[in-house]
């Protein structure tokens, strides 16, 4: 019989198997698409609705926010 401890050494196994397939699966999933696809073309802000500029997508593929508001971000840790 297995005790508390050899299934919780189980649990946590399983779960860091499944989580490094989840990184393995985006990681490739991300490869294969093109940044037109992963980023945004206009800030995720309501607000704002700025259009993101295409060198902006290419460098930074998944790119949701606009220079402006991401600085906003990083600077206050919250969104204009």
């Amino acid at each position: 019989m297995t005790d508390i401890f050899d299934r919780a050494t189980e649990l946590e196994q399983r779960q860091r198997d499944d989580a490094l397939k989840r990184q393995r699966d985006k990681a490739q999933l991300g490869e294969s698409r093109d940044w037109r696809e992963l980023s945004a073309k206009w800030c995720a802000v309501a607000a704002c609705g700025e259009r993101i500029p295409d060198a902006r997508r290419k460098a930074l593929p998944g790119v949701q926010y606009c220079t402006d508001c991401q600085q906003h971000l990083e600077k206050y840790g919250r969104l204009p």
